[in-house]
């Protein structure tokens, strides 16, 4: 391979070269058309410095001349593309159209707002339900490996509300920590009536057998976990975000129903 092949393999394979050829192409492709169609675009330059400043803060550098042109070039292309678009009438698309309603309701709904004091006091009033945290349990899960009937010495241990270790002597299994479980969890776990037993249990009881195959589980609630409701205090700020989603909720529609004041529908009937 001769200095000069390797010289251009390389140029080839540089990327500030093809951001400088395909900006010269554009440019020129774009010089080309307008002399011959007379058609004017209008660019403002704010909207490319704009996509400028956001490609130097994601690389963390100032961008280079030929790579400014570069992104130029790729946001003349883009409007051009746009313009064609909808001189071709391609917006009249369903999928265009849901675009354009869920940007348009961004812009409806653009406003930051804040709850005063008063206003989330009495949002957190209204819908203290949503945040009370749900009775739980606490419990030692111990399995034993068999679906058998078990010994009689380690049923009364059972019986007893002994430690699960006592009985592991006795008859090979495990044991593991269940803690904060609520009734559905334990409902999904293992079924209803065994969720039913295991929360109206008193502490240091051992409900069961639950057979699975696994073997045989056992239950000993450690913890009862009143459902309750904490103060506005302790979860103000998802109280306020969950009053600024509603009230986002609320103000875009009343933007919408005005939108709708301004228009008169008219649905043409299918004709067979």
């Amino acid at each position: 391979m001769t200095a000069t092949q390797s010289t251009l393999r390389k140029l080839a394979q540089e990327p500030t070269l093809h951001f400088l050829i395909i900006a010269a192409l554009l440019f020129a492709l774009y010089g080309i058309n307008q002399s011959r169609s007379g058609t004017v675009l209008e660019i403002e330059q704010s909207e490319i410095d704009a996509r400028i400043l956001l490609q130097e803060m994601t690389s963390g550098q100032a961008l280079s001349q030929e790579q400014r042109d570069f992104i130029t070039a790729s946001y003349i292309e883009e409007q051009i593309l746009v313009q064609e678009a909808l001189a071709m009438n391609l917006d009249a698309d369903a999928r265009i159209h849901d675009i354009l309603a869920q940007k348009m309701r961004h812009v409806l709904s653009g406003d930051i707002i804040q709850p005063s004091t008063s206003e989330l006091e009495n949002y957190f009033a209204v819908n203290t339900g949503r945040y009370q945290s749900r009775a739980t349990v606490t419990t030692d899960e111990l399995v034993f490996n068999t679906n058998d009937a078990l010994p009689a010495d380690v049923l009364a241990l059972l019986a007893a509300g002994a430690e699960p270790e006592a009985m592991l002597d006795l008859s090979e299994g495990s044991v593991a920590p269940l803690p904060n479980v609520n009734h559905g969890d334990l409902a999904n776990i293992f079924a209803q009536e065994f969720a039913d037993e295991v929360f109206a249990a008193d502490t240091g009881t051992w409900i069961g057998p639950f057979p699975s195959n696994r073997g045989q589980h056992w239950l000993r609630v450690l913890e009862h976990n009143p459902a309750r409701t904490p103060t506005l205090e302790e979860i103000s700020d998802r109280v306020r975000l969950d009053w600024i989603a509603a009230e986002e909720d609320t103000r875009l529609q009343q933007e919408i129903d005005a939108l709708w004041a301004r228009y008169t529908i008219l649905i043409n009937a299918i004709t067979e």
